[in-house]
């Protein structure tokens, strides 16, 4: 290659190389191209340290040493003189066929050729003894437990940690509660007894301890957490809820449990043990009365033999105010009381309460729900008087009550005789997703009405309606819509006709033995 050549393929080396060095210069200055990304999702929170957060659990050993002592075993001894069942016989070994254990081994019915061919003979006075727990708070001997345990005790004793046997007697019972107070006679010796501590201040969380003799095991301890407060159960064959606020706990309650203490953290009783409920999908669900309502009444009983408590005389809607009622009613919440019914010649009649009153207010405080107005009036005495905020078609009004003793049950209203039957066709009708139709006189006694109340029968109800949802239901009675009387399918027509969709109306229901009240959005299309 001559001289020439060699310098021309220099130059061209030289010039490519400048080129590129531009270039790659260029990029590397060349500000950076951002690219839109997408938000990145939210990472999990860390593992937090769990130092702040941990409980120490009390020693239930140093608890249940103390306390065993003053827990009691209580046996109620019946005797029924009339005998037991109504058939008026019974197989002799009939007890034997009643025994818990008897049942495990063979089940409900015992052997099968046993039962098919039993030895029939006449009933005697039958004999049965319960068992149930106490707990000693006096050290003279006076003990607390459930109503249930002593109730309708022919004969009661009382058994002691160190097995010694007492007979007991019934100082007083609040069925309202289910609260019994004993009494022994220790002849002079001093007895243990268990420190009482303040259930109002318990939360839910808080650890709990159940003492007591459940089937039969003596002093049992369980040990759970507080569940709930302010439990609503009914614990009696009455139609009304109990007063007390119960505690609802997981600590394991069985039978023989009841009237037992539970304890807190510190050994001290906060309630007694009342009630269990058992399910095909619950278990472990207790109850207990607090222990202050509990005292409450306890000195009551100790002085008197009774517990007073105040009474209005009137029936409340089972629902609450809800949101439809609210709406209806143009109240700014959900607040109050609907009377359903007034109990004739009650405190309530005589200052002139009207059913349809929604009850606002007492002495100027607000009256949440039902049970809200329940234990505000039972707490006060009877004699006392209250003032009542009423809301009375769209009106406020202020009613002065003075307040009788509340019965300790109440009976339904007896039935009256059935009416004849005419032979007349029933007639019947539909709207709101409700299907109605007369009330065939036969149907009367039935439905637990007078003779002489009006309405409608409901016949069936569209599971997908508004009223469906409410909970009414076929064989109810609708008396009345917007305090409108139904007293026949006619009217019942004439009402519904002339609602509008979306509006809410009010229904009355007779139920029997009470009233209801729901309130029903009209659907867009009539069904």
């Amino acid at each position: 290659m001559n001289r020439k050549g060699s310098f021309a393929a220099l130059l061209g080396v030289v010039g490519i190389s400048i080129v590129f060095g531009m270039i790659v210069g260029g990029k590397l200055n060349a500000p950076p191209v951002m690219h839109a990304a997408a938000p990145a999702a939210s990472a999990f929170p860390a593992a937090s340290s769990a130092a702040e957060h941990t409980v120490a659990l009390p020693d239930f050993s140093e608890i249940a040493a103390s306390i065993l002592p003053a827990v009691v075993g209580v046996q109620n001894t019946t005797v029924d003189k009339k005998g037991g069942g109504d058939s008026g016989q019974q197989d002799e070994d009939g007890d034997q066929f009643d025994d818990p254990i008897f049942r495990f081994f063979f089940g409900p019915n015992g052997p099968q050729d046993r039962r098919a061919h039993p030895r029939i003979v006449p009933r005697e006075p039958q004999r049965r003894v319960s068992s149930g727990s106490g707990f000693i708070v006096t050290d003279d001997g006076y003990i607390l437990t459930n109503n249930h345990v002593v109730e309708g005790a022919t004969k009661l004793q009382v058994t002691l940690d160190t097995g010694e046997k007492y007979e007991a007697e019934v100082i007083g019972t609040d069925p309202m509660i289910d609260l019994g107070l004993i009494k022994i006679d220790p002849k002079g010796k001093t007895l243990p007894t268990v420190p009482l501590g303040d259930s109002d201040t318990l939360r839910v969380g808080q650890w709990v301890m159940a003492v007591g003799n459940p089937l039969a095991l003596e002093r049992t301890v369980t040990v759970g957490v507080v569940s709930g407060k302010k439990r609503q159960v009914q614990v009696s064959d009455t139609v009304v809820p109990a007063l007390a606020n119960f505690i609802q706990t997981d600590a394991a309650i069985n039978f023989g449990n009841s009237g037992g203490p539970l304890l807190d953290g510190q050994g001290r009783v906060v309630g007694i043990n009342t009630a269990i409920f058992r399910g095909e999908l619950a278990e472990g669900i207790g109850f207990a009365i607090p222990i202050n309502e509990a005292r409450k009444a306890a000195e009551e009983l100790r002085s008197g033999g009774s517990v007073k408590r105040g009474y209005l005389g009137i029936w409340m809607n089972t629902q609450p105010i809800g949101a439809k009622a609210q709406s209806y009613y143009h109240l700014p919440d959900r607040n109050g009381v609907i009377v359903t019914r007034i109990t004739p010649g009650g405190p309530a009649d005589d200052a002139g309460l009207q059913e349809g009153d929604l009850i606002r207010k007492l002495d100027g405080d607000p009256v949440k729900d039902n049970q809200d107005l329940l234990a505000k009036i039972a707490a006060r005495k009877p004699g006392e008087s209250v003032k009542l905020e009423v809301l009375r078609g769209g009106k406020t009004e202020r009613i002065d009550v003075k307040l009788s003793t509340r019965p300790v049950s109440f009976d339904d209203p007896g039935n009256e005789p059935e009416s004849k039957q005419d032979g007349e066709a029933v007639p019947s009708s539909e709207g709101l997703g409700i299907k109605i139709q007369a009330i065939p006189p036969m149907m009367r006694q039935q439905l637990e009405m007078d003779a002489n109340a009006s309405g409608v029968m409901i016949v069936s109800v569209d599971p997908e309606s508004d009223a469906a949802e409410e909970g009414i239901a076929p064989r109810q009675v609708v008396t009345s819509m917007d305090d409108t009387p139904v007293k026949t399918v006619a009217d019942w027509n004439r009402i519904v006709r002339a609602l509008k969709p979306g509006q809410t109306v009010k229904v009355e229901l007779d139920l029997g033995h009470r009233k209801e009240l729901v309130f029903l959005t009209v659907p867009s299309k009539s069904k």
